[in-house]
């Protein structure tokens, strides 16, 4: 009899709570896919429409996504038709995901849950089978409901990306000069970078900023800076990036600035790519530059891969255009290490080789921030609120006990659950049948268990690829995530991109601004000469232009002739005529002179001999 009161004692202080706890009054068509065979009370229905208390809400061979009063979501199977009723909605055909706080009617019991994800048939027989992805569940005649300000918009409760900063070194070397690449030019360089998600919504759109600063601490010194979109798509569960930025850094003697575009389309793992660089200064040796990009992922590390990255590329400067290649390889060590090299030709840059090392760490406690992820409650110091008494039972009280009496617990057949608010009075007949995430269980049309035992990873895997293959990302589907690696080890890689798993990753992993690979100028070896350009052209405008002008002629001077003549000796010989004698006048040397004072016979002697002194005669 003290029980019975006890207990009646208990429900009515449950019952001012239970009687504000909002019940589930619609559920809102969110999504269709596989065509649109999705009805409300067997009339066609579209996106937005809305199923209202006693109203049915059924597919053919289409599936939906339905939001119930934005406090849980639901995945409804081809094939299945749901009825809403005043606190709990019954699955009367086929198959429904439910995540958040949604309570279902199995025959005349209720399935309560508490944070979970749980997936719900219906047999041909009427009999249930029910599957916890993650959470906890509990069916039996009492409800467990939350109260309205405990349970949050199921919308807000997505995860978020934090806030990343990177640190790392890169390097790279080139023989454009025509030396060998152990003697090339390069930078060593350290790195800095910061990614910051600016508006992040429904769990599969990101609007970020990433910029990074560079320098080797001896005068070469660069930074960049990019605004980022990123959005997941369900349908083939691939992720598209769009990217707009700004690189500079400081070259010889000018500053180099450029306009960075590019976009990214990956699935799989798989990567296609372009980026490009616009030139936004006046150096003679500024390069434009569009390259595209093939991503392999070659092995699996984790829940990430190797990729090998082929990447044909055109160079534009100096008034000409130059093909290339790169191959390059990105290697993930864990979450916050990162290796990454590569190489490259074109008759322009040569040979280049680069790489860079990077270590990258959250702001706040994970890469991930992730509402559903619970820690674990510190123990109570008040021993009513002690798990061991919270078993949501009435309670025996003994009083005057003996130091020899032993206190007894009432036998049960369940778990103990926490405190919670009951719609129903618990009599001691009551069973309760708890399932945790990772357990399964088939329960007849009147709801009476009928067996229970964990998942097998087949089965687990299967469920997950039924149910949210091709649908949006569930605000759970990160925590499914670590639970199916709690129970049964790293999932596959379908697994992981229908999770989510790839999504988080490749979103906080912007594009790599590296300095060797992104900032390219012409070689100081292949800039046109200065003097082909420049001096030549001032030469030939001075011969058109500007011509010197001719010399003014001067007076002619008077010729004198004259010859040299002996005055004395021999008179057969009296001349000079250059051989070895003299000689008559008509055989002599003329000479001739400006000025009469200039004239001279010295050393031209005449006469017989050639040795006679001569003066000069003059003719004219």
């Amino acid at each position: 009899m003290f029980r019975k009161l006890l207990g009646i004692a208990f429900a009515a202080t449950f019952l001012p709570v239970t009687a504000s706890a909002a019940s589930f009054n619609s559920a809102t068509i969110r999504r269709i896919i596989d065509g649109r065979e999705v009805f409300i009370d067997r009339r066609e229905a579209t996106v937005d429409d809305t199923a209202d208390r006693g109203q049915e809400l059924s597919t053919g061979s289409s599936r939906a996504e339905v939001l119930f009063d934005r406090r849980a979501l639901g995945f409804l199977g081809n094939n299945s038709l749901i009825r809403l009723g005043d606190d709990c909605f019954r699955l009367d055909r086929g198959q429904v995901l439910i995540n958040g706080p949604k309570n279902t009617c199995l025959g005349t019991k209720v399935l309560g849950i508490r944070g979970t994800t749980y997936v719900l048939s219906v047999k041909d027989d009427g009999s249930y089978e029910l599957a916890v992805l993650s959470g906890e569940a509990t069916v039996g005649d009492a409800v467990e409901t939350p109260e309205n300000e405990n349970t949050p918009d199921i919308l807000s409760m997505y995860p978020t990306l934090n806030p990343v900063i990177g640190f790392g070194s890169s390097a790279w070397g080139s023989n454009s000069s025509g030396e060998s690449l152990g003697e090339a030019a390069g930078l060593i360089l350290g790195d800095a970078s910061v990614f910051v998600p600016l508006s992040q919504s429904m769990g599969n759109n990101l609007l970020y900023s990433y910029s990074t600063a560079s320098s080797n601490f001896d005068g070469a010194w660069g930074a960049s800076t990019e605004l980022g979109y990123k959005w997941f798509n369900p349908d083939n569960r691939s992720i598209s990036s769009l990217l707009v930025g700004y690189d500079g850094w400081d070259g010889a003697g000018c500053f180099q600035s450029q306009l960075a575009l590019g976009g990214l389309w990956q699935q799989g793992r798989w990567q296609f790519g372009v980026t490009g660089g616009i030139p936004l200064d006046q150096c003679a040796n500024n390069l434009g530059f569009a390259i595209g990009q093939v991503g392999i992922p070659v092995a699996d590390v984790g829940d990430q891969s190797i990729t090998l990255s082929l990447s044909p590329y055109v160079l534009r400067g100096i008034g000409d255009s130059y093909g290339g290649g790169r191959i390059g390889l990105n290697v993930p060590i864990g979450d916050q290490v990162t290796l990454s090299t590569y190489g490259q030709y074109d008759e322009l840059l040569d040979t280049v080789v680069g790489g860079q090392i990077s270590y990258r760490f959250a702001t706040n406690n994970g890469f991930v921030n992730d509402p559903n992820r619970r820690p674990q409650r510190p123990s109570s110091p008040l021993p009513w609120q002690a798990s061991e008494f919270n078993t949501g039972r009435p309670m025996q009280i003994a009083l005057n006990r003996s130091r020899g009496t032993t206190p007894t617990q009432p036998r049960t057949n369940t778990t103990p659950i926490a405190n919670t608010n009951f719609n129903n009075l618990i009599s001691e007949a009551d069973t309760i049948v708890r399932l945790k995430a990772g357990e399964e269980a088939t329960f007849s049309s009147d709801g009476v268990l009928l067996s229970q035992g964990m998942m097998s990873q087949e089965r687990f895997s299967q469920l997950i690829i039924e149910t949210m293959s091709g649908q949006n990302l569930l605000p759970e589907s990160n925590v499914i995530n670590l639970i199916y690696q709690q129970l049964y080890g790293l999932p596959d890689r379908t697994l992981l991109s229908i999770l989510g798993s790839d999504w988080l990753i490749a979103a906080r992993t912007p594009y790599p601004r590296l300095r060797g690979a992104n900032n390219l100028v012409v070689p100081n070896n292949k800039l046109p000469k200065e003097e082909d350009s420049v001096e030549e052209p001032e030469e030939d405008i001075a011969d058109v232009d500007e011509p010197e002008p001719e010399p003014e002629p001067e007076p002619e001077s008077i010729q004198l002739t004259y010859v040299c003549r002996a005055t004395g000796g021999n008179p057969d010989f009296p001349y000079f005529t250059g051989g070895t004698t003299g000689g008559t006048l008509s055989d002599a040397i003329r000479f001739q002179t400006t000025s009469r004072s200039e004239a001279s016979c010295s050393g031209r002697g005449a006469g017989s001999e050639g040795l006679e002194p001569t003066s000069p005669q003059f003719l004219t």
